[in-house]
């Protein structure tokens, strides 16, 4: 029997992890070398649309009011779809959110699924960035309505031909597609994502024995977390299996939480690097200019102080401070601040990085030697 391949993109209303709806979908019917039926529907979702992703999609609660409901569509997607291998990019969202929908019907909608990052991970590996934007620049794929279903569906489908071009013995495509046989985490485990906060910071996973499995960071915690809970890879299906508590810890300010997590986890980023910007002189970098310095970002809502105590070149210690007087006294500074035991290169890299970025936002104050 002849293999179809549905490839899909759909946007969602965000909010609570398994308690989303469809907003729009657009499904590509491919038989490996043409589309053979095509499927586009706004949906109204019978609930409310995250304001970020209002922002996002352009796609409002007031658009969707006369548009219809999954029930009235949910035949032709089973139609569309029937003897088709689910194809997304990051399938393990796409897919999870329409299983979700016929689920609410009683309907149990099982299908195989390839993911175009996955496939571009193996096939693309020389790529700067496996996301679909980036990607799709990157090949000189023409994309038009982007983070909206139609334009996305249609950019993963051009990204699909290239890399069924590439995976020429077709051992990839095989050995990717997956069975779906779960896409369901314990009701604890769905009650500590929906409990984390949309916010930037570092997260902290525990075990059983309350040991800490895996320490990552993120402009926004409940997202990155609910893309991992719902992720197949084997890495992250072990991470999920193993994982009873999660920690978070806000923090907005990207200098200090990239530095913090990165101290937090020098073992696993040893000999990691930033890109060098090969334009840059060595006079025009700040941890040349200056021995020893202190680098001051004043957070704006309060009277906390990042300091970064810079000497040689290399970050020697970081953290917060309220008063002048803790930072004006050196001794006393030192003992506020978290001392970096072994210095690496991205340290500096990244202070360069967020200086240049906006020098304004920063207060230089020279050190004796």
């Amino acid at each position: 029997m002849k293999r179809y391949f549905a490839i899909l993109d759909i946007e969602s209303t965000g909010g609570a992890y398994n308690k989303e709806g469809i907003t729009e979908i657009a499904i590509h019917k491919f038989d490996g070398n043409q589309v053979v039926d095509y499927f586009q529907s706004l949906i109204n979702p019978e609930r409310a649309i995250q304001e970020f992703v209002v922002k996002l999609t352009g796609i409002s609660n007031k658009m969707l009011q006369n548009a219809p409901k999954f029930y009235e569509v949910a035949k032709r997607i089973i139609e569309i779809t029937e003897d088709c291998v689910i194809v997304a990019h990051n399938t393990s969202f796409d897919y999870r959110i329409l299983k979700l929908e016929f689920d609410r019907l009683g309907y149990d909608f099982t299908k195989d699924t390839l993911c175009t990052v996955e496939l571009s991970q193996k096939l693309i590996p020389e790529a700067d960035s496996h996301s679909l934007g980036k990607l799709v620049k990157a090949l000189g794929i023409a994309v038009s309505n982007r983070h909206r279903a139609t334009g996305d569906a249609q950019a993963t489908l051009e990204l699909f031909k290239i890399l069924l071009q590439k995976d020429s013995k077709q051992e990839i495509l095989k050995s990717l597609i997956k069975k779906n046989e779960h896409f369901h985490l314990s009701q604890k485990q769905i009650d500590l994502i929906n409990n984390l906060s949309e916010e930037a910071g570092i997260f902290y996973l525990y075990g059983k024995e309350d040991n800490l499995i895996y320490t990552g960071q993120s402009k926004n915690i409940k997202t990155t977390l609910s893309k991992k809970f719902a992720s197949q890879s084997k890495k992250d299906v072990s991470l999920q299996k193993k994982t009873k508590n999660i920690i978070e810890q806000l923090i907005s300010n990207e200098l200090y939480r990239n530095i913090k997590f990165l101290h937090e986890t020098e073992g696993r980023f040893k000999n990691k690097e930033l890109k060098k910007n090969t334009s840059e002189k060595q006079e025009d970098l700040l941890l040349e200019k200056h021995k020893a310095f202190l680098l001051i970002e004043k957070e704006n809502s309060s009277s906390q102080k990042y300091v970064y105590f810079i000497k040689n070149k290399e970050l020697k210690y970081f953290g917060l401070c309220k008063l002048n007087y803790q930072i004006s006294k050196i001794e006393i500074l030192q003992k506020n601040l978290i001392k970096i035991e072994q210095d690496l290169v991205v340290y500096g890299q990244l202070i360069e990085q967020k200086f240049k970025e906006n020098p304004e936002k920063y207060e230089i104050q020279l050190l004796e030697d």
